[in-house]
């Protein structure tokens, strides 16, 4: 073998193994999976980066957090727009209890932004207002579902919306502040006379929605240490279904279910957190999947999983 050759050889074996142990590693609480991935990408190397992020997701168990870190992570350097939305969609709906839903949510909806679909980037700004109402996303959700409301047409509602932006942006990001000042004199304009009564208002109504919040999930506990919880049965593939959403509490996800069933889908919630919200029953993964092109034909989120045991 010539000199080159096998020198070349090794260099290449080298990478590999970099590559490899790389994603063998757990990483740090500062060298984290998102800011490796991004790091390679930085210098250059976005396929190492997917390389490094797709190892991970295959050797990390499903719903742990270094495999949602890495699916995040893949997400934030795909080559293409539907990549990305697929990977987001997937932890807003299959991992909603992760932490990085909050930023998902928010990423979906600037792309749906972007692509124009209004309809669905305020959804994802509304679900990301009501699940992180105080998360470190919060402040530019709240800004950016205050301008599409304003145009809209909806002053009264993107007015709150903008004031709640107001009150959680950190003083040193000065551009949103400044963005978020300039979208509000038409809240000025529309309601100079009334300012002082509608902020006390907003604020009632965010204290009586946070000790609501607080009181529900305390009901909740305390009914879930009453109830013995029952053992665990084997499971068994039964069919397929379209999965919409996944909640933390079963009174959001039953709100949902009844949306779906006013516009004549046969939605259920499952019985155990995450609350999944899932329509129909099917043999077959092809009748499922016919099932979530209709749902994505009317603007509703879904994926193909398969059918809890009935």
């Amino acid at each position: 073998m010539r000199p080159g050759v096998s020198l070349r050889l090794m260099i290449g074996a080298l990478a590999l193994g970099v590559v490899a142990n790389a994603a063998r590693a757990q990483g740090s609480a500062d060298d984290s999976i998102a800011a490796r991935v991004q790091r390679l990408a930085e210098n250059g190397n976005p396929a190492s980066g997917r390389a490094l992020a797709d190892s991970i997701l295959q050797a990390a168990k499903p719903g742990s957090a270094a495999y949602v870190n890495a699916l995040y992570a893949r997400a934030t350097i795909a080559t293409t727009p539907d990549s990305a939305r697929r990977d987001y969609l997937r932890i807003v709906v299959d991992f909603s209890m992760s932490p990085r839903e909050e930023d998902a949510l928010l990423r979906l909806a600037q792309m749906e932004l972007a692509r124009g679909d209004r309809a669905a980037a305020r959804q994802y700004l509304e679900r990301l207002a009501v699940e992180h109402p105080d998360g470190p996303s919060r402040a530019e959700g709240a800004y950016r579902l205050g301008r599409l409301l304003l145009d809209e047409g909806e002053v009264l509602p993107a007015c709150a919306s903008l004031a709640a932006a107001k009150a959680r942006v950190a003083p040193s990001n000065v551009e949103l502040m400044n963005q978020i000042n300039y979208s509000m004199l038409p809240c000025a304009a529309a309601q100079h006379a009334a300012d002082s009564a509608r902020a006390d208002s907003i604020a009632q109504v965010a204290r009586a929605d946070s000790i609501a919040r607080a009181d529900s999930i305390a009901k909740a506990k305390a009914a879930l240490k009453k109830k013995k919880a029952p053992a665990p049965k084997a499971t068994s593939h039964t069919g397929w279904s379209a999965q919409v959403a996944a909640y933390d509490t079963q009174a959001a996800a039953d709100r949902l279910a009844k949306k779906l069933k006013e516009q004549g889908y046969e939605a259920r919630v499952s019985s155990e957190r995450p609350f999944r919200v899932r329509v129909g029953w099917f043999t077959h993964r092809d009748e499922a999947a016919a099932l979530v092109a209709k749902l994505k034909a009317a603007k509703i989120d879904a994926i193909v999983v398969e059918a809890e045991k009935p």
